[in-house]
């Protein structure tokens, strides 16, 4: 079994993508013999995070085989009034949703100074679900970054908190991944983004493999070329086992 920790669903606005709709993602992660990937709609990312969480509700629930839904969080302040009320964790849960994506560069806010980041952080905590924090959405040099330093304090403010990093490819972003995964065993690296040479295998050697996750970022980027590097990858095969399905499956409640 496969199983994507970082997958999409929705249009993309940068540039043409064949697969948006679930349905077309669903094919297109079974046509690479990926069996089941966690979603977020892109929707949540460049428009409104709570209307695309009811696009990934309801992808999920459709493709309850293929499909898993992590909930897209931001800033709940938003207009010129200040926000009323609390995330409504226990619905996210009831909804289906089983971890958190967090995308600042996207929602206009600094994760360090925004009060409502700590309270995701705390929730999932407490869920044990796993909240997913890019330093960039694909690999692509025209993406926004998160700075390196912002992801190394959030973590150090939630050490509790099960992280999943993402988006890291260059050689100082994945030395960050690996002290904080030798600080912190609750930090986990997922692979959609790491694209040096024969990076799979030395993350391996510096951090094992128990906390190393396959990603894609399919359909965006290619989720054959990111299972290629995997499959090939200069690893033991009980390695290749764990990154690819064991490491997501114990992970996820």
């Amino acid at each position: 079994m496969i199983v994507d920790i970082n997958a999409f669903i929705g249009q993309w606005p940068y540039w043409p993508v064949r697969a948006t709709a679930p349905a077309e993602v669903v094919a297109e992660l079974a046509e690479w013999k990926i069996d089941r990937a966690v979603v977020c709609s892109t929707r949540s990312v460049f428009v409104n995070w709570e209307d695309g969480n009811r696009e990934t509700e309801a992808a999920a629930r459709s493709y309850p085989q293929s499909l898993l839904g992590f909930a897209c969080l931001g800033s709940r302040e938003l207009s010129h009034k200040l926000p009323t009320g609390d995330f409504d964790f226990e619905g996210y849960q009831r909804r289906g949703f089983r971890g958190v994506r967090l995308y600042p560069q996207y929602h206009t806010y600094h994760p360090l100074f925004d009060l409502a980041v700590d309270e995701i952080c705390e929730d999932a905590r407490a869920r044990q679900w796993p909240v997913l924090l890019p330093l960039r959405i694909v690999m692509n040099w025209g993406m926004p970054t998160l700075d390196p330093v912002v992801m190394e304090k959030l973590v150090e403010r939630h050490p509790k908190t099960v992280w999943i990093l993402s988006g890291i490819n260059y050689l100082y972003e994945l030395q960050l991944a690996i002290s904080l995964m030798r600080r912190f065993e609750t930090v986990h690296l997922e692979t959609s983004c790491v694209m040096g040479f024969e990076a799979i295998a030395k993350l391996v050697q510096q951090c094992g493999e128990e906390r190393i996750l396959f990603g894609s970022g399919a359909p965006i980027q290619h989720g054959g070329a990111n299972l290629a590097k995997i499959l090939n990858a200069h690893i033991p095969d009980s390695a290749r086992d764990s990154i690819l399905s064991g490491n997501a499956i114990r992970l996820l409640p």
